[in-house]
Order: C-alpha cells, then structure tokens, then sequence
C-alpha cells in the first residue's frame, strides 16, 4: 500500500510547491520562420512554444516553464522572456507535461501536450493564463511603520509608484534611486522585493527583502515575501525559519494561509512531515480553496505513510473533489477505495 501511494503521488514531494490544476489544452499550429525551421528540423523536429501571461493578459517575463515527460520526470526549463515567451526545441513526438512554476505571487499551473508526427517545422502552442495565487495578497508595505524619509528618496519612490503600471523596468530603477538615497527605506526595499519576486528573479529580491526585514522586524509583508523567495531558491531551511517568524508576528494576516502552506511544503521537502503536518492543515482551514490542491496530496502522502489510511482517502477524496480534470483520475479512485479497505 504504501508502495502504491508513493507511486502515484511520490512524484508530487518533488514539484510540490506548484499551485496547479490540470485544465484542458487548446492546441493550435504556430509558424515559425525559416531560420527556426531548420533549427527544429536539425534537432528534431518538433518544439513546444507559448507565452505566460497573468490575469489581466499582461507577459510575465522570468518566470521558469519546466518540460516534464508524461510521468512527470523533468526534461528541462527555461524562463520566460521579455515578452512572456518559451520555447523548447528539438522534442520528439508523444506526451508531455508543460508546467509554469509558482513564484508565489502568480498560481502555478501545468497542462498536457501531445505531439503528434510530421509536425516538423511547426511548434504546438500552450499559452498560460496565470490567476493570483492569493487574491487576499495585501499591497506593501504595512502602513503603520513610519520613518523619516529624505524628501529626494520618497520622491524617488513616489515616481516608481506612479511608473509600475506601466513601465516596471523605469519603475524598477526609481526604486533602486530611493533606497540608495536612503538605504534604510522600509516601502522602498519591500516593494523593490516584491517586484522582482513576481517576475521571478529571486536572486535579486534577496538582499532588500533581507534589509527590510532588518529595518522593520514586525513587518510581516516582507518577511512572507523573504519566506517565498527563499523557498523558489531552495534554501528550505531558511524559508521555514522566517515562514515560522511570520505567522508568529501575524497569524491571522491574509498571507498567513499561504505562509502555513510554503512552510509546511518546505518541512516536507525537508523531511519533517510530522512538523509539516499542522501547518498543512491550517493552511487549507484558513484558505480552503484558494490554497492550492496539492495540499491534499501531501497530507494524504503524510497519513498514508504513517498508516492512517482513512484520513489518507479522505484527503485524495477532497483532491478529487476540487480537481475533477486531474490526471490519473481512475488510479486515484482506486486508491482511494484500496486507502478505505486497509483502513477496517
């Protein structure tokens, strides 16, 4: 039994911090032009293509879209460019999972692609559409820190604001003018944080979300946003570390249900499921469903390992509940019915 548990969501302690549901797949031809042509051609053939976008239709530049075959094992990834785009080359025909990989901010998401053959020259093309991962997410900064801000730093900071809309890189700059016109400027770091943690350039958001942690020790904001970001670069440890100092600092803040879910996926991937276990839960009973399906996987993955099979069914049974396109439906239901029998 716990074989087949493992073997069915064991891939899922893997890519388990992937906000997902499996949604059906339009597929459509995309040209390529003559030089990409022969490119496909030389390498294989075929390529998979597509821009990410977030809910409001804009590209999201950075973030990583992974290859996974039809078993879920890892082919490869890229980010996305400029302009929202990906592109791998050189596949062969047959199944593949195509996955958009959370930053925290934006849901991640995976759909299935078939290739079929003698598509040489033409790329199969997956668009995303991204939804908020927390549609409760509040604006940064917290208000309540005041600080005496230089009037040429806050000006600096007020242009970004006004900028952001519309032109982040420009927006992006004015906040870097700010905290080096003020380097202790809470609004400043936390924002230049968040921005660059939602276009995925993690390395980047590390130092002035660390700073501003140090600036305002209560600033909850930040410190969930550190939390994430250490998450996507897999320092575990330290996520759980400032994840557990934020829910203490603000456990009823809306970023405390996505808080208790990164944190109780980083004690699993670190392997302290029963630490991970009370988070996990409290994550779902403070967000239901806008916390990602997966957690129902690995709670189930928790209780079936530790032989509590009932309230393993119970949890693949709310998985299918809230995912009825999921994958490996059949297999799951089977499970499920194996989970309850072992459990008399």
């Amino acid at each position: 039994m716990r074989h087949l548990l493992t073997l069915l969501i064991g891939t899922l302690t893997v890519f388990i911090l992937s906000p997902e549901r499996s949604v059906g797949l339009p597929v459509t031809g995309l040209s390529l032009n003559e030089s990409q042509n022969r490119s496909l051609q030389a390498r294989g053939g075929q390529a998979i293509a597509g821009t990410v976008y977030d809910d409001s239709r804009k590209p999201i530049e950075g973030l990583w879209v992974e290859l996974l075959d039809d078993a879920y094992g890892s082919i490869g990834r890229t980010r996305t460019d400029a302009t929202g785009r990906y592109l791998f080359r050189g596949l062969s025909e047959g199944a593949y999972q195509v996955r958009v990989i959370t930053n925290g901010v934006q849901a991640g998401e995976t759909r299935r692609v078939e290739i079929a053959p003698d598509t040489a020259g033409a790329a199969q093309m997956v668009d995303f559409h991204l939804k908020p991962a927390n549609e409760a997410l509040p604006a940064p900064p917290a208000v309540s820190f005041v600080q005496d801000v230089p009037e040429s730093a806050r000006q600096a900071y007020e242009e970004s604001t006004r900028l952001l809309p519309t032109n982040a890189g420009e927006a992006l700059k004015k906040l870097q003018e700010a905290i080096a016109l003020f380097p202790d400027y809470y609004a400043a770091l936390t924002k230049y944080g968040f921005e660059c943690l939602k276009s995925g350039q993690y390395d980047d958001a590390i130092a002035p979300l660390t700073k501003a942690v140090q600036v305002n020790p209560h600033g909850q904001d930040s410190r969930y946003a550190l939390g994430v970001v250490q998450y996507n670069l897999k320092k575990l440890t330290e996520s759980a570390d400032t994840l557990t100092q934020m829910i203490d600092l603000a456990p009823e803040s809306p970023n405390a249900p996505f808080a208790r879910y990164y944190l109780g996926m980083a004690l699993v991937k670190t392997g302290k499921p029963a630490d991970a276990e009370p988070h996990l839960k409290k994550a779902y009973d403070q967000g239901r469903q806008s916390i990602p399906t997966d957690v129902h996987m690995a709670l189930a993955q928790i209780y079936g390992n530790s032989k509590r099979y009932r309230e393993a069914a119970k949890e693949l049974e709310l998985f299918l509940k809230e995912t009825p396109d999921a994958r490996d439906k059949d297999k799951i239901k089977n499970l499920i019915s194996q989970l309850k029998a072992k459990a008399k």
